[in-house]
């Protein structure tokens, strides 16, 4: 007997709906895990906000500053400084992970539970490894919803500042005593005085210093030699390079090892004016290093690459737990 054709429609539907299912069943299965990220203060800053909307897009559950501990089925990730160790120690969950960008190692014997410790630095990464304690090279990335090119930052006259000097006027720079006898530099972070010279963008207001760096042509940024601020890429360079300023920045071994040479390094004071005479004389040059400093930043510094890290990291710890 023929069915209508009618019916022959509505059996094919069924069959392609029931196909479906079938492919889709064994992820619905699979119950999400969840994540309680405790952020270093109650307000989550730029780049933890954006760390967390990436994972919940990897498709974790993400529960943010909660009252309570993470269960033992879960995963818990601090930023928070060593000293926490004791509280998390409370906590029941199959991983524990704790970062901050503090250059002093936690101590070891103070740990009573499964805790991974993620760091920037290769020597501490190093020294944990050697301490048997669990540890991963992580950096929290700069968090691009927040901090991005604009559309019209190769057009003619949107660049307004030649020169912005970025970091805050609590350390002793060299660079920055020096650029303040120049009348047209600019100035962006915390502790300036109140001038012409000083860009006003509030602490934790990412909106006006995203503007202010997108600004300017050049971003210099100062790392004192020997220091930790020599050991990591810090988050001036991240927001400059995300934002596309041409970064100048003072000798720092990891920034070199991940920019090359899209990232400009001024090895004197007598070599800095030098830099910025050239690239404001050569915008190609500039706007080719501004383009691939700023995807470099994207693939491997931005909140959806830590969150891939963190991905991989738990993935990992899942198959050889």
């Amino acid at each position: 007997m023929k069915l209508p054709i009618a019916h022959k429609f509505v059996l094919c539907i069924l069959a392609v709906a029931t196909a479906v299912m079938l492919c889709i069943l064994p992820f619905l299965a699979t119950e999400k895990e969840t994540v309680y990220i405790y952020t270093k203060s109650h307000r989550p800053n730029s780049r933890e906000v954006g760390f967390v909307n990436e994972l919940k897009r990897l498709g974790y559950e993400v529960k943010l500053n909660a009252s309570n501990m993470p269960r033992q089925e879960d995963i818990g990730i601090w930023f928070k400084a060593p000293e926490y160790v004791k509280e998390i120690n409370k906590s029941q969950a199959k991983y524990n992970f704790i970062y901050n960008e503090d250059y002093y190692p936690l101590n070891w014997q103070e740990i009573q539970t499964r805790l991974i410790v993620l760091t920037p630095y290769q020597d501490l990464y190093e020294h944990y490894t050697r301490s048997n304690i669990q540890s991963a090279k992580f950096i929290l990335g700069v968090n691009l919803a927040d901090f991005y090119i604009n559309s019209n930052n190769f057009k003619s006259g949107y660049k307004e500042y030649p020169l912005v000097y970025y970091g805050d006027n609590n350390k002793s720079s060299p660079l920055a005593e020096k650029l303040r006898q120049e009348p047209n530099v600019k100035f962006l972070g915390r502790f300036w005085e109140t001038n012409e010279n000083v860009l006003p963008a509030n602490e934790g207001d990412e909106t006006e210093r995203r503007r202010f760096l997108s600004k300017a042509q050049i971003v210099a940024v100062y790392n004192k030699a020997d220091s930790i601020d020599s050991k990591i890429i810090n988050t001036e360079t991240l927001e400059a390079t995300a934002s596309g300023g041409l970064v100048i920045s003072s000798p720092n071994s990891m920034v070199k090892e991940i920019y090359g040479d899209n990232i400009i390094i001024y090895e004197d004071l007598e070599d800095f004016p030098k830099q910025v005479s050239y690239y404001l004389n050569h915008p190609e040059i500039m706007r080719s290093k501004i383009i691939n400093a700023q995807k470099i930043t994207a693939e491997k510094l931005s909140s959806a690459a830590s969150a891939r890290r963190i991905r991989e990291i738990i993935e990992w710890l899942n198959k050889t737990a």
